[in-house]
């Protein structure tokens, strides 16, 4: 009944409990109705060897017996509870029915339910359903809120990116217009004067001057229309992407 290690029972998708008992009959009576019931079982007969598996296995559930010589159940869940690693782990204490104030103990120290001996089969099998269920849901809970954590990690680093992009978007807008003066400063406005001038003294090549002077012209217009359109394409990114200027 005992050791597959943890990694192996998680690919097998067997749930594991450790039943800590020092009393060897009733651990044994314990360990059988839990592994009927198709349960990876670990056995320990006292608290320090308890710790020892709780540590290297992290069962699903723990199932402990309270009254024990020398590390009893509380003190066992009170180092269970100390470690981080294990404090999420269900302790379902089994207690004697006289034994209320330490129920109540272990309750308070930690503890997620107790079954008092000698118990029903079923109302241990539905304890432990319900404590399983429950630590898988809260883990599935604890994976979710990583995996947004890391989603909101990765969209905060594309918006600056994206920050960073629409500055230099910017820059190269303003960069841009600057050129476009430039253009119309130093080539447009004397290209103008000059196919004015060549038309009013019509030179012999003159047709074919003010024909090469017009296609310069041509390509400075089409480079006037792509900076249009790259404020067109900015407007619709601000639009539709929200990439507002900072």
């Amino acid at each position: 009944m005992k050791n597959a290690g943890k990694e192996e029972d998680q690919e097998t998708g067997k749930t594991v409990v450790l039943i800590v008992d020092d009393n060897e009959n009733n651990l044994q009576i314990t360990a059988q109705v839990v592994h009927n019931a198709g349960y990876q079982v670990l056995l320990a007969s006292d608290g320090a060897h308890a710790l020892t598996l709780a540590s290297e296995e992290h069962p699903d559930v723990i199932l402990l017996d309270i009254m024990m010589p020398g590390m009893d159940g509380l003190e066992v869940c009170r180092h269970l509870q100390s470690d981080a690693s294990l404090a999420s782990i269900p302790v379902i204490f089994l207690s004697a029915k006289d034994e209320d104030e330490s129920i109540e103990t272990g309750l308070d120290i930690g503890g997620s339910d107790y079954i008092t001996k000698p118990f029903s089969e079923k109302v241990l099998l539905a304890r432990l359903r319900s404590h399983i269920d429950r630590s898988r849901y809260q883990r599935e809970l604890v994976d979710l809120n990583v995996t947004l954590a890391q989603k909101n990690s990765e969209l905060l680093a594309i918006k600056e990116d994206l920050v960073m992009i629409n500055k230099q978007l910017d820059g190269q807008i303003q960069h841009n217009i600057m050129m476009l003066a430039a253009i119309n400063d130093q080539v447009r406005n004397p290209l103008t004067i000059a196919v004015a001038m060549i038309e009013m003294s019509e030179p012999e090549n003159g047709p074919e001057i003010i024909d090469a002077l017009r296609r310069i012209d041509a390509v400075i217009d089409d480079i006037d229309k792509g900076f249009i359109e790259s404020d067109k394409i900015r407007e619709y990114l601000r639009k539709h992407h929200h990439h507002d200027t900072p």
